[in-house]
């Protein structure tokens, strides 16, 4: 925390750069994405998101983009249910709204 404050969080220019870049600053994004973009194949292949808590996305299927391949799908969802992973913070509403597009 302290290199953030010295390195980043004291020049405005910086964090600028960063998010021209693109940069994600909650860490926990780039795997809720990948999770809704598991999540959104499921849905349209299976036609629901009734996801089995041993479903993991199988690698050498065409079907599915290979970014995803290997994926516990299964076991994310169900994390997602019972513990309320990703569901927590200042993206909750948001993350939520999400999933319920998807039911």
């Amino acid at each position: 925390m302290k290199w953030w404050q010295k390195h980043i969080a004291q020049h405005s220019h910086r964090v600028a750069q960063l998010n021209q870049l693109g940069f994600v600053w909650e860490r926990l994004q780039p795997e809720w994405n990948l999770f809704m973009e598991s999540l959104v194949y499921y849905s349209s292949m299976y036609g629901n998101v009734m996801v089995p808590s041993s479903f993991v996305i199988p690698h050498e299927d065409e079907r599915w983009p290979k970014a995803i391949w290997g994926y516990p799908l299964g076991n994310v969802v169900y994390r997602v249910r019972f513990r309320n992973d990703f569901l927590l913070g200042e993206n909750a509403v948001e993350r939520k709204n999400q999933l319920d597009g998807l039911e």
